[in-house]
């Protein structure tokens, strides 16, 4: 053998250091999974949050819009412009 041949033990002793077996795959891919299940998660958590806070916020402003409503027909019936 010259000095550029690699060993048959050689190739083993790499394999056994650099190998991944399909039980290594199968647990880096279900914590992949895993952490991507988890940002998803989080992520519709917020939005289901953001969207209670603005369903709440648009409830309020419609009640704002309806009693400012109220007031100026009462200010237009007031200065005679109803119905104007």
């Amino acid at each position: 053998m010259g000095n550029n041949e690699i060993t048959t033990g050689e190739i083993l002793d790499f394999l056994k250091e650099n190998m991944v077996t399909k039980d290594d795959m199968r647990e880096y891919v279900g914590g992949q999974i895993q952490a991507s299940e988890q940002r998803l998660i989080s992520h519709i958590d917020r939005f289901a949050k953001l969207h209670e806070a603005l369903d709440t916020e648009l409830i309020a402003m419609r009640g704002k819009y309806d009693r400012l409503e109220s007031r100026l027909e009462i200010v237009e019936q007031k200065l005679g412009l109803a119905g104007a």
